[in-house]
């Protein structure tokens, strides 16, 4: 959609795929409204019915005279072929478990409970992120052995207070836990969206753009890392406590976590990799890590932060007390998230003086 909308009014940026040739007067609404659709068209075949009256109400709501709307559909879809020609052999389509290979013993991940679910989309740690190359360009170090200082402190951290039942966490505790339980993409999406409702046109197309790029290339680097080291969850590591060769970290072959863990490795914790990956965009779009963010987290709950490290810390927590991650995890998945955040936004989308 940036594209669309920066060909459209001649805007003052580098496109991500290309800048078509716009008619004077185009209606930039109706090229966003455009290229999303034919965005939408190529990647859900299956839908066509539910994004053709979508796109039959959005245009049919423009106020823009025929003209001006048809010379936006022009210039939107030209932008969004572009793109999707740009995307070509990008690996996202490619097939669900490429890049899986099973394995078990300590420290490796295995399907958990309760689904024992296949892992989770382990192709796009191949997927190429936007704005550089290599999917694998953030990764971070492998996470601390079984017999460090490390792990054996996270693993009785989260014995106790990510535990379901019986656990020292707080009431509060659970609620942060489950505040933040949900899609941390989807989460941080709505975020980045909410906050572009605001802008006009071009700022908001511009903003979501970097913003959700930098969503989408945590993932990448998250998925890199997981799938490279398929560290196992605190779900198989706790009840095999016996088989890890550290005399400090005691089984409990009934544990179960607050909250049921996701189907793919551990390391490091998705929520702070694209949590702080959207912060560290924030930070350089607004210039300061410093700023009142107002954030819906499950079920529609609202809370309300002063500074990127107060979200930084409490996510982190969350997924502490919620059972699924170690507390190293969390704070790797913080730095990997800032650094490719911060990336994003100074390598994507600049201005054409820049």
């Amino acid at each position: 959609m940036f594209d669309a909308v920066n060909a459209a009014i001649d805007g003052p940026y580098r496109p991500f795929a290309s800048k078509p040739v716009s008619a004077p007067g185009a209606s930039p609404e109706a090229a966003a409204i455009r290229a999303a659709y034919i965005v939408a068209l190529n990647e859900f075949p299956t839908k066509t019915a539910t994004i053709d009256s979508a796109y039959d109400t959005s245009i049919a709501g423009l106020p823009a005279s025929p003209e001006a709307i048809a010379e936006g559909i022009v210039v939107g879809e030209a932008a969004a072929n572009a793109v999707l020609v740009a995307r070509i052999g990008d690996h996202r389509d490619d097939p669900e478990l490429e890049g899986y290979t099973p394995g078990s013993g300590p420290g490796l991940w295995i399907p958990t409970p309760p689904a024992f679910a296949n892992p989770q989309t382990p192709f796009l740690r191949f997927v190429t992120p936007f704005g550089y190359d290599d999917p694998a360009r953030f990764r971070p170090q492998a996470p601390p052995a079984l017999d460090s200082r490390t792990y054996t402190i996270d693993y009785n951290e989260i014995k106790d207070l990510g535990r379901a039942t019986e656990s020292s966490r707080t009431a509060e505790q659970s609620a942060t836990a489950l505040f933040w339980s949900p899609s941390a993409s989807a989460l941080w999406t709505a975020n980045i969206r909410s906050l572009a409702s605001s802008m006009d046109l071009l700022t908001a197309a511009r903003f979501e753009a970097i913003g959700i790029a930098a969503v989408t290339n945590a993932l990448i680097a998250g998925w890199d890392a997981k799938y490279t080291y398929v560290f196992w969850r605190p779900v198989t590591a706790i009840r095999a406590g016996d088989t890890d060769g550290n005399s400090e970290t005691e089984p409990d072959l009934g544990w179960t976590p607050f909250i049921a863990t996701p189907s793919h490795p551990e390391y490091p914790a998705a929520h702070t990799t694209v949590g702080a990956a959207a912060l560290g965009f924030y930070t350089v779009w607004f210039g300061t890590d410093q700023f009142l963010l107002t954030f819906k987290g499950n079920g529609g709950a609202v809370r309300a932060y002063a500074s990127v490290n107060d979200i930084h810390a409490e996510e982190g927590n969350a997924r502490v007390w919620g059972g699924m991650h170690w507390r190293n995890s969390t704070e790797v998945g913080t730095k990997v998230g800032s650094r490719v955040g911060k990336y994003t936004a100074t390598h994507l989308l600049k201005p054409l003086d820049d």
